[in-house]
């Protein structure tokens, strides 16, 4: 039992070493990557010859501002301190973008370190990253369309403490001890207080199971079970068996209930009696987007080809906005043509790809085309982070919504009802 004890122990302090290595190689290049993909996201969304006129100008539009709130928006959503582009000169440098609050053309000195590569902040041609305490500096330039620089998009993210894995690691060691020593006095009097109870145990799930059940325990789960003994552990696998099928018929039972409770018996989804149980969560949520959707032309369907027709279009309308969905969105049919989509706890940049998505498919055609009736699919959203009015978020995106109904049907022909 020693022996098996100082092996255990040692196992673990040969891992938890390994793990700190690992971890200590990896870090400054996780830190390293988050930087580079901000500062990809910033060179896409800005332009450099825009940029120019600006510096040159100190003047700003629409454009501009657009720039600035999604720059904005990113750091918000990663591990992203600050995001600047900052025009250099032989003697001192201008913000021409900053998350942090800086006007354009605010100046910005030379230090020790900018002073070193002074030569390439002004050529803007060279990209790097250097760290500094616990800020990783990512160096990307800004050239115009003729070739001419502009500045450097300068990216600031955060260094994980290099004493986490050392305290994961001491931690993991003490831990390891402690169990080791409670399992070595568990052992010692496992005989006493655990065999003997074993049978009382076995006659009481027989008694609860009914030695004669109904329902089959499946041939693997037999074979975890059964010992081929006659003692009181063969009793007790015996019984478990029992148990098992009875706890697991229930459960499935439990389940198929719960699920046509809470979804849609057509097309699958939530129906709306799940909506109003969840609609107080959505209140509450650190950013949510909502996006209504709606049928153009099932009304005409029903009446002149036949409900069965208009029940193939809901369904197709289903498949999409399932398809297009995150996973963990959620879709509610709220009436017969209507959905409505909540998708909770997305970044900007997640929300702006579905939105692309819908736009690119748009108009999709829910009808087949055989059909002489053709339906199509409306939408309408609305997105907000933080203080938001969940009904006030509602009434935009079905306002929206309604707008596009009108768009799609005056793109497609459509008769107004």
């Amino acid at each position: 039992m020693a022996i098996l004890f100082v092996i255990l122990l040692i196992t673990f302090v040969v891992i938890g070493f390994v793990y700190y290595l690992a971890v200590s190689k990896n870090i400054h290049r996780d830190e390293y990557i988050s930087g580079e993909a901000a500062a990809s996201f910033a060179a896409v969304e800005i332009n450099g010859d825009k940029s120019r006129y600006y510096i040159t100008t100190r003047k700003t539009d629409n454009e501009y501002q657009e720039v600035m709130r999604n720059l904005l928006e990113y750091t918000g959503d990663c591990n992203i301190n600050r995001i600047s582009l900052i025009s250099y000169g032989s003697t001192v440098g201008y913000y021409i973008y900053d998350t942090d609050g800086k006007q354009i053309g605010t100046k910005v000195s030379y230090d020790d370190y900018t002073s070193s590569v002074k030569n390439q902040l002004v050529e803007a041609r060279e990209s790097w990253s250097r760290t500094k305490g616990d800020i990783n500096y990512t160096y990307r330039p800004v050239r115009t369309s003729d070739d001419h620089a502009v500045g450097y998009i300068i990216v600031e993210t955060n260094v994980r403490n290099d004493n986490i894995p050392v305290m994961i690691f001491t931690v993991g060691v003490i831990s390891v001890f402690i169990l080791a020593l409670v399992s070595f006095i568990i052992v010692l009097i496992l005989k006493k207080m655990v065999f003997n109870p074993i049978a009382t145990f076995a006659s009481a799930a027989a008694e609860f199971t009914g030695s004669d059940s109904e329902y089959e325990c499946g041939e693997e789960l037999k074979k975890k079970f059964e010992t081929g003994r006659s003692d009181e552990i063969g009793h007790l696998g015996q019984s478990l068996i029992s148990m098992i099928n009875v706890i697991n018929h229930s459960r499935a039972n439990f389940s198929t209930a719960v699920f046509d409770a809470t979804h849609d018996g057509m097309t699958k989804t939530y129906n709306k009696r799940h909506y109003e149980n969840k609609v107080d969560s959505f209140r509450s949520c650190s950013s949510i987007c909502v996006i209504y959707f709606d049928v153009n032309n099932l009304k005409l369907m029903n009446d002149t080809l036949g409900h069965e027709r208009g029940d193939y279009v809901i369904k197709k309308a289903a498949e999409y906005i399932k398809e297009v969905s995150f996973d963990d969105s959620m879709c509610f049919r709220m009436g017969g043509d209507e959905f409505l989509l909540v998708v909770t706890n997305h970044s900007y940049r997640d929300i702006y790809s579905l939105i692309n998505r819908l736009d690119s498919d748009c108009p999709v055609i829910l009808s087949a085309e055989t059909d002489s009736i053709k339906c199509s699919m409306a939408y309408g959203y609305a997105y907000e982070k933080s203080n938001y009015s969940y009904e006030k978020l509602l009434g935009e995106a079905e306002e929206n919504m309604y707008r596009k109904k009108y768009e799609i049907k005056q793109q497609l022909n459509m008769p107004d009802r």
